[in-house]
């Protein structure tokens, strides 16, 4: 009311203030705890988990993808293939297929510019809890639940960036050592101490012998996906080919694992693991 109903200084109020601030640590958490029991003194930063958005735009960020660009029309990342492929139905047809932009600068736009279709969901996000486009949402939900270690371990979309901060790595650095250091720094914030640059070492010498044994073998894009209908008034089946115009002419793939050698994706499953630890995960 002091500054004309302004919610522009409301806000810049709040975000200056001590209270925003804080961090989760406290000196004495105990205490905390017996003269605060539900913390609304905000004597320290109540722990979240970064929203589904947000953990996107993070590791798109770490591995030094992400687009920052301001405005303009939708993007359509990338999202699990199978999902993708799905066939949908629209108004008694079949609509086609989802296919993502063609250039990488427009499919790392940040998340707030992604093409949403109520239809078909993006499965990563959607395991963490981002709101169904069908209903209003007040407060999301924030559940932990397997599927969403699946999601970090096995997703397409968080390999994709491991092996880009990898790339970017080992651009950055020279040696091993250095490596692990800029990944602590770039994922968690902070500097790796000797014995998890120790553990980290090991970690992946053994994950390099065991990519030399194990080749990756090149996978190609889909260049079209087989329909089937049933016919409403006859019952008979109706197969077709739709074709995938973006993957078959323009479309430039991000950094694949058949692109690099072992090194390069023994320290891609290092990232990994950074990515999946809750120092990255969490907001403290």
């Amino acid at each position: 009311m002091e500054n004309g109903w302004s919610l522009k200084k409301l806000h810049t109020l709040i975000v200056t203030s001590d209270a925003y601030g804080r961090s989760a640590r406290h000196s004495d958490l105990d205490a905390l705890r017996k003269a605060d029991p539900n913390g609304t003194l905000l004597a320290a930063f109540p722990v979240r988990r970064l929203n589904a958005e947000e953990m996107r735009d993070a590791m798109l960020a770490v591995s030094g993808e992400l687009n920052p660009a301001l405005g303009g029309p939708p993007v359509f990342p990338e999202i699990n293939l199978e999902a993708a492929l799905q066939p949908r139905y629209v108004m008694s047809g079949v609509a086609p297929a989802y296919q993502p932009s063609p250039r990488p600068e427009d499919r790392h736009r940040r998340t707030l510019y992604s093409f949403r279709m109520r239809g078909l969901p993006d499965p990563m996000l959607e395991v963490f809890n981002r709101p169904n486009a069908d209903l209003s949402c007040e407060r999301r939900d924030s559940t932990t639940v397997t599927p969403q270690v699946f999601s970090l371990l096995n997703g397409v979309q968080s390999n994709q960036r491991a092996l880009a901060l990898a790339r970017r790595l080992e651009k950055e650095t020279a040696e091993p050592t250095q490596r692990i250091a800029r990944a602590y720094e770039l994922v968690l914030g902070r500097q790796a101490t000797d014995a998890e640059t120790t553990r980290a070492l090991t970690h992946i010498a053994k994950l390099t012998a065991m990519h030399r044994e194990q080749p990756v073998q090149p996978v190609a894009l889909p260049k079209s996906v087989c329909r089937s209908m049933v016919g409403e008034m006859t019952g008979e089946v109706h197969e077709w080919d739709e074709p995938l115009d973006i993957f078959a002419d323009g479309f430039v793939p991000d950094l694949q694992p058949w692109d690099v050698g072992p090194e390069t994706r023994a320290l891609a499953d290092f990232c990994l693991v950074l990515f999946n630890s809750n120092s990255f995960l969490y907001l403290e």
